[in-house]
């Protein structure tokens, strides 16, 4: 029986499929292949004595499931079974190696810092002993220990690897940490030239003018300054970078370019407004007084708006600009309750003549600004009057729309539903006809009024695209088959599944016309081969260009090829930054973008797949999923990974495992790292808080709240948070999902609402989780459409 290795040496065995290439040469330009599912045995043999029924084969499978999934421990024990079973010479070497990294990445840096030495002593020079020396550094770092990191960082970059970049970064932080300044930032430098992720090199330039600034270098802080502005590209990143790029060297030209950036690409940061402050103080500034005014307008600061919109129109301006200005300048007034003096000047524009480009706005404002002023019954009027003297102006709906509110607030419900039907019968592909037929459907729906109902919803249907008309088309439907109209009413019925296959209003349609049969392939499947041509084919057809060698081109495209490699040794960040840079690269390229979507789901990075294949959809005729949508790319869209932890989760707590992944995908699109602005975190976006009572209710030894980025235990706790309000809500799935995202407290009081189960999600009050509860059920409609259990 071989010597046991320490409790670390785990994963490459599948995962570590793709080889590191020395620069130079090519990486290997395998065609796509079908993704098909692995070979892991059944949940019931994958623990205790069961694996030692396993064949070798099956245990490298399991194996790389389970590092994939985040089960570190068992993935040991997997390596160590295999081990014990007389693996091959390259099985045991990657049981040792995969040991060794599921102990770095359990947490357990100095078992792994052991089991990589004792991994990489027998001197062999593959390219999985290349990825024994970054993961060995990455322990010693995780230790501490930062001269032994270093060490082994600089032996990994002699080989040349494609992430030798990426080592020197980790060697530069190093380096910092340890006070060798000057041999970090030359490593800082170097890798803020190089040709990978912009995350990534922005990274080295921000450490870089750190330190340039500690050492009060301004001249090469600033040129690092200029480096990162010529790669930022991020409207949330870029503004924060202009600002302080600025401040490093006030008063200069330079300076005052940027923020005249700030102001002019970004009025609506907060860094826009200091550089407003910033410009007026000084003499050379060159803003003018309209680009300031324009900022505080955007910020809603309208009483220092004013004088400068004043000032502005002292001044030279073409007509245009004039015309805005002076609109604006009457919203500054009508903010500080001057309506008088507010109606004086929107009254003179709207009567100008010739009319221009922003007459009928000037007129709705001036309409408004007189209700505002207390005249609400001629406001009424004038906005009924509005789509009669702009009959094809975009602001005509949102006149009507407004009649609709200020009727029902005048509790003249049957006048606003008179005029909602105008208004979808005049202008039917307007959002406020979809808002304006579906208030009017509800309204006669809920009165008992169904003919009313029915044709408020025809309309919407018959006018509408995409959801807007599902939802019409299914409503009609719904109310059709309850008069017993069978005929129209499968039509309707069918039309809202055409209309969008994957909503909430299509899965409805299927059930009511006893059409949601399960689909018998397994959940594991990705698109077969014959599904990944036709979608080629589809792809041809409307794209009307066929390039040659683009599978190929793809595999060997750099970002790509640095995309996989870091994957393989998990740094998942990183990876999806390269795939990202791909994506970006072949925005607006469908074909190149299907490619990418199957490699990224062949390297089970679904996230990055989903996005690729959305934007294949979005480059589609019709811009949207319709019923001539391949499957191929639905699969891709609609992705089943950790297909054995979810099927594992689903039977321990009695659920269809559709259910779990019709959440996941709406709570992360399956990326296992996300994290939502108030901290809820990983596939299930389980809040640290509800993951610690969900730990004491499932008796988790040692939680932490980062754990929840481990997927098996987003999976766990996301299907047993679930599975309770199942239970909690007789098996009520959508009022379960409610629960879900908007707490049982919620749930239970919009269930008081109805018992109609599709009236239900119309009545919740919190859009976030209306619309949420639509999205996941049409979700799990189209994992039933795609996938059996």
């Amino acid at each position: 029986m071989p010597k046991r290795v320490p409790l670390l040496l785990l994963i490459l065995l599948l995962s570590a499929c793709q080889a590191i290439q020395p620069k130079g040469q090519a990486q290997p330009a395998a065609a796509d292949q079908p993704l098909a599912a692995a070979s892991v045995p059944p949940a019931a043999e994958q623990t205790g004595a069961g694996l030692a029924a396993l064949s070798n084969d099956q245990l490298v499978a399991l194996a790389a499931d389970q590092r994939l999934s985040g089960e570190y421990e068992a993935q040991a024990a997997t390596l160590q079974q295999l081990l014990t079973q007389q693996p091959s010479a390259a099985q045991a070497r990657q049981a040792q190696f995969g040991i060794a990294e599921a102990a770095l990445l359990a947490g357990q840096a100095d078992s792994a810092a052991q089991g990589f030495n004792v991994f990489l002593a027998d001197g062999q020079t593959d390219a999985l002993a290349g990825r024994g020396l970054f993961l060995l550094a990455r322990a010693h770092e995780e230790a501490g220990r930062s001269q032994a990191a270093i060490a082994a960082y600089e032996r990994y970059r002699t080989l040349q690897t494609p992430l030798e970049p990426y080592a020197a970064l980790r060697l530069a932080a190093q380096q910092e940490a340890l006070g060798q300044v000057e041999a970090a930032l030359v490593n800082y430098e170097y890798v803020g030239q190089q040709p990978i992720g912009r995350a990534r090199r922005a990274e080295a330039l921000e450490a870089l003018i750190k330190l340039y600034g500690a050492a009060e270098r301004t001249d090469l802080q600033l040129a690092r300054y200029r480096d990162l502005l010529g790669i930022s590209r991020n409207p949330e990143y870029r503004p924060l970078i202009l600002w302080r790029a600025a401040q490093l060297i006030p008063g200069t030209d330079e300076a005052r370019a940027w923020l005249r950036e700030l102001v002019d690409a970004f009025p609506l940061r907060g860094e826009a407004v200091e550089a407003v402050n910033v410009l007026q103080a000084d003499p050379a500034g060159g803003l003018a007084p309209l680009q300031a005014a324009n900022v505080y307008f955007a910020h809603e600061r309208y009483v220092d708006a004013r004088p400068l919109f004043e000032a502005a129109l002292a001044g030279q301006l073409a007509a245009e600009e004039q015309f805005e200005a002076r609109r604006r300048y009457a919203l500054c007034l009508r903010a500080e309750a001057r309506y008088d003096e507010a109606l004086h000047e929107l009254g003179a524009l709207a009567q100008a003549r010739p009319a221009v480009a922003g007459t009928a706005q000037a007129e709705l404002d001036y309409i408004q600004t007189a209700g505002w002023a207390g005249n609400v019954p001629w406001a009424m009027e004038n906005y009924r009057r509005f789509p009669d003297r702009f009959p094809q102006h975009k602001l005509a709906p949102e006149a009507l729309w407004r009649v609709v509110q200020l009727m029902e607030s005048a509790a003249d419900v049957d006048g606003a539903m008179a005029v909602a039907l105008e208004l979808g019968q005049r202008y039917p592909q307007s959002e406020q006809a979809h808002l304006a037929l579906t208030r009017a459907g509800m309204h006669f729906y809920q009165s008992g009024q169904r003919e009313q109902a029915i044709a408020a919803w025809r309309r919407l249907g018959d006018g509408a695209t995409g959801w807007d008309s599902a939802e019409g088309h299914f409503w009609a439907g719904n109310a059709l088959t309850q008069l017993g109209q069978a005929a129209d009413a499968g039509a309707r019925l069918t039309a809202a599944q055409e209309a969008a296959p994957q909503s909430f209003y299509a899965q409805r349609a299927r059930e009511l016309l006893n059409q949601a049969a399960n689909s018998t392939t397994p959940l594991a499947s990705g698109p077969s081969a014959e599904e990944q041509q036709a979608t080629a084919d589809w792809i041809v057809g409307w794209s009307k260009t066929e390039a040659q060698n683009v599978a190929e081109e793809v595999v060997n495209a750099p970002e790509v090829v640095r995309a996989r490699e870091l994957g393989a040794l998990d740094l998942r960040s990183e990876a999806r930054d390269e795939w990202f840079a791909a994506r970006d690269r072949w925005n607006d390229d469908p074909q190149r973008l299907w490619h990418l979507a199957l490699q990224a789901a062949a390297a089970d990075v679904p996230y990055v797949a989903l996005k690729a294949a959305e934007r294949v959809v979005a480059l589609s005729p019709d811009k949207r999923i319709t019923p001539a949508t391949p499957t191929g790319l639905l699969r891709l869209i609609f992705p089943t990974p950790y297909t054995r932890v979810v099927q594992r989760e689903a039977a321990n707590f009695k659920i269809d495992p559709r259910i779990i992944y019709a959440l996941l995908r709406q709570e992360s699109l399956f990326n296992p790292d996300a994290t939502s602005w108030v901290g809820a975190r990983g596939l299930g976006q389980v809040m640290p808080a509800t993951g610690e009572g969900i730990a004491q209710n499932l008796k988790v030894e040692n939680y932490a709240a980062d754990q929840l980025y481990r997927p098996a235990v987003s999976i766990r706790f996301a299907a047993h948070y679930i599975s309770h309000q199942l239970r909690t809500f007789d098996n009520n799935f959508l009022a379960a999902a409610s629960a879900y995202n908007g707490g049982p407290g919620n749930a239970a009081r919009w269930l008081e609402l109805t018992n109609d189960r599709d009236l239900f999600p119309e009545l919740i009050d919190y859009r976030e989780t209306r619309d949420y509860v639509k999205i996941v059920y049409g979700n799990w409609g189209m994992y039933r459409l795609l996938y059996g259990q």
